[in-house]
């Protein structure tokens, strides 16, 4: 009953069902890390990838060829990616997430490093990827330099398909 003293009794349609969403969630997922200190040794103005031998749990994508991750559904993707490195010599370091070894544009961040200070390097991108596309992350340097992960987790990237 209401304040007023009258019952209100009435039922409100449902509407249609919609769609079904993926299960579990995320239709694709994975990533890689590393956590081993290492050095890499850069060439001048060369691109060389970022070691990650740890996998982490994923779906529809693969750890092939190594240090990368392989989607293997076409879709809309994010990528988060993280590096904390040092070099041997003052430089501009320039880090980037690679689509089939072509830089991905939102994703190149370069920085002008001290000797043996620590820099991170991080972001996040949402791009479209079509399937059996390779991602990996690679440094390069104007100069011939020394680059330190060091100890801990150094290094990571993954990927979730959102769409």
């Amino acid at each position: 009953m209401n304040p007023t003293g009258y019952s209100i009794d009435f039922t409100i349609p449902q509407g249609p069902t919609g769609p079904t969403g993926p299960a579990n969630g995320l239709s694709a997922y994975g990533g890689k890390y590393n956590d081993t200190a290492q050095t890499i040794n850069l060439g001048i103005g060369t691109q060389t990838p970022i070691n990650l031998p740890t996998a982490m749990p994923n779906l529809n994508t693969t750890y092939t060829p190594n240090n990368s991750i392989t989607v293997t559904q076409a879709g809309t993707y994010e990528i988060n990616y993280f590096s904390n490195v040092s070099a041997a010599l003052a430089t501009t370091i320039t880090q980037a997430v690679r689509a089939n070894g072509t830089n991905i544009p939102s994703t190149i961040i370069s920085r002008a490093l001290s000797v043996g200070t620590n820099t991170i390097f991080s972001g996040s991108t949402i791009v479209t990827l079509a399937p059996n596309t390779v991602i990996d992350m690679a440094v390069s340097a104007l100069i011939s330099v020394g680059l330190t992960l060091g100890s801990g987790l150094n290094a990571s990237l993954t990927v979730k398909k959102i769409n």
